[in-house]
């Protein structure tokens, strides 16, 4: 009996150190922005962080661009093109996103412009109705 009591008490006390997947995806979040930001991704941008946001369970990844993608122009061909569903296929398609994806986490997308920070050429959310 006291093997059994010691043996619950264990599980319970180690299942309480854990911690949630939106934890988990904050920690790791912040982590990669860390490490590995500004990271260029193509010509001509770059991924300049990933938020996770616990209340809204959203994630937020910052993109800007540089060089000869960085003007109005980048607005036009982004509005011609399918941008969300091709968000949503890369999203699918990613085997690290998919508990995230499980769980109907938020994907935001913001892209700015280098030249003036202040600027959005592209903000788009994606939620789990569009998705799955």
């Amino acid at each position: 009996m006291k093997k059994v009591l010691l043996m619950a008490s264990a599980v319970i006390l180690l299942a309480s150190c854990q911690e949630s997947l939106e934890e988990r995806a904050a920690r790791e979040a912040r982590e990669v922005t860390e490490a590995k930001c500004p990271m260029p991704i193509g010509n001509n941008m770059y991924l300049d962080s990933i938020v996770f946001d616990i209340p809204s369970i959203t994630q937020t990844q910052y993109f800007r661009f540089t060089g000869d993608s960085d003007n109005d122009s980048v607005v036009t061909v982004l509005n011609n093109s399918d941008v969300k569903g091709t968000l949503v296929r890369e999203l699918k398609n990613a085997a690290n996103y998919k508990a995230l994806l499980n769980r109907g986490v938020n994907f935001r997308y913001v892209y700015r412009s280098s030249k003036n920070p202040e600027k959005i050429y592209l903000d788009v959310t994606l939620h789990k109705e569009d998705y799955q």
